[in-house]
């Protein structure tokens, strides 16, 4: 959905129904908001999938946010430009700051819901790189011990170990090492 379906859907259909159509993505960031909150999100099949689905309505909330900003931004000049015009045929002198103050209450809905899509559209952000860092944690600990690895073999937290060095104990001698003049 690009910026322009977003208007023409506002134009059509109107807020509501925008609205509506993406209660359902509003429904599940809450949800897996919870899982996070409660520390429900320990595998990396559940990671995955939270950062894909995170990730694909951040892109949509992203762009419905930026689209009713716009929106707005433009229905404010609108109702302004509306306002000057009328004050000019009653010839009567604009009260600039009164008319400004009438165009942003004429587009506090909008600002209201530009806001819910920002602020959601931002708590996915936020899982994502959540979700990016726990992957990336279970995946170098899993190279780390050995167990299932499906990261970059050559990262120096996953290569082989010199096998360590045997502690002396009592009564066993030490070996000395071997230097070139010997």
């Amino acid at each position: 959905m690009t910026s322009r379906d977003v208007i023409n859907y506002l134009n059509v259909e109107g807020m509501d129904k925008l609205y509506k159509k993406f209660e359902k993505y509003f429904t599940e960031v809450d949800t897996w908001a919870d899982r996070f909150a409660t520390g429900d999100l320990l595998n990396e099949y559940e990671l995955s999938q939270a950062l894909d689905r995170m990730t694909g309505i951040y892109i949509r909330f992203h762009i419905i946010a930026e689209a009713l900003d716009s929106y707005k931004t433009n229905k404010e000049l609108d109702f302004k430009v509306k306002a000057f015009r009328d004050a000019e045929a009653k010839e009567k002198k604009p009260t600039i700051s009164q008319i400004e103050e009438e165009a942003r209450a004429s587009s506090k809905d909008l600002r209201t819901y530009r806001g819910d899509f920002q602020a959601y559209s931002d708590a996915c952000e936020k899982a994502i790189i959540t979700c990016q860092a726990r992957l990336k944690r279970l995946t170098v600990e899993s190279g780390a011990k050995g167990i299932n690895f499906t990261g970059d073999v050559n990262s120096p937290a996953v290569q082989a170990r010199p096998a360590p060095t045997p502690v002396p104990t009592k009564g066993t001698p030490i070996n000395q090492d071997v230097g070139w003049n010997n």
